[in-house]
């Protein structure tokens, strides 16, 4: 009886590895893949409760931001980056934007300008992208004084 116990232990083991190895592939899938399509073409409108800094908000209405400030960590507040094109924000060394922070997934938005509008869009990441404390859903239009959060990053397009 002890060999037929360790060939079932034996084949428990070769099934709980097995499921070790499907779980990795399924998080390397999911941080590789891009999104489903449908997401990408989807544009939603902002939301409906006004942001943090309303002032700033009032001040330029009507504008497009230029450009993309870190507010926080206090350590790389400041940081511009001119919006042009598209912006790619993430960990990986190819990004736009590099954010070597634990919660930004390789690559983990876009900020983009279309029609002379400027666009955040989540790329799939694991925890999200914020824009204004709304998770980003889509294409979601961003206005001056409006703020997205990657991780432990706030920017704010200025």
């Amino acid at each position: 009886m002890p060999e037929q116990l360790l060939t079932v232990l034996k084949l428990c083991l070769l099934a709980l590895l097995y499921l070790f190895f499907l779980r990795v592939l399924r998080a390397v899938w999911a941080e590789v893949t891009p999104p489903k399509a449908a997401a990408e073409s989807a544009v939603v409108p902002p939301p409906s409760k006004p942001p943090k800094i309303k002032s700033v908000r009032a001040s330029k209405k009507g504008s497009v931001p230029t450009k993309l400030t870190v507010v926080e960590p206090i350590a790389r507040a400041g940081a511009d980056f001119p919006l042009g094109g598209d912006l790619t924000l993430g960990r990986a060394p190819g990004c736009s934007v590099v954010l070597d922070e634990q919660y930004v997934s390789q690559v983990h938005s876009r900020v983009f300008q279309r029609d002379n509008s400027v666009f955040v869009e989540d790329l799939g990441s694991t925890n999200g992208t914020w824009l204004n404390g709304v998770r980003a859903v889509g294409q979601m239009h961003a206005r001056p004084g409006d703020r997205i959060q990657i991780g432990n990053v706030i920017l704010e397009f200025r």
